[in-house]
């Protein structure tokens, strides 16, 4: 099934734009997924089983490092617009 998930990552650092710009590389870095970025959240498009397993890893690890808030939108199928 095909999923759209929106995520916006508020790293509670002073140094947070460096922070938000290596978790950007890393999500350029997942395999089977569409990303389109924009000023305020990324869109990430692929299967539902691939993007939650690959993003959980991510997200994880950035709670692991710092300090650190996601808001995500999931809606099933394509919603980039």
């Amino acid at each position: 099934m095909t999923t759209t998930i929106e995520i916006s990552f508020y790293p509670m650092q002073d140094d947070y734009p460096d922070v938000v710009l290596s978790f950007l590389e890393k999500l350029k870095a997942l395999t089977n997924v569409e990303m389109q970025t924009n000023g305020m959240s990324t869109i990430l498009i692929g299967s539902f089983d691939t993007l939650w397993n690959q993003l959980g890893v991510l997200i994880k690890h950035e709670f692991s490092s710092h300090a650190s808030l996601f808001v995500m939108k999931v809606a099933a199928g394509r919603r980039e617009q």
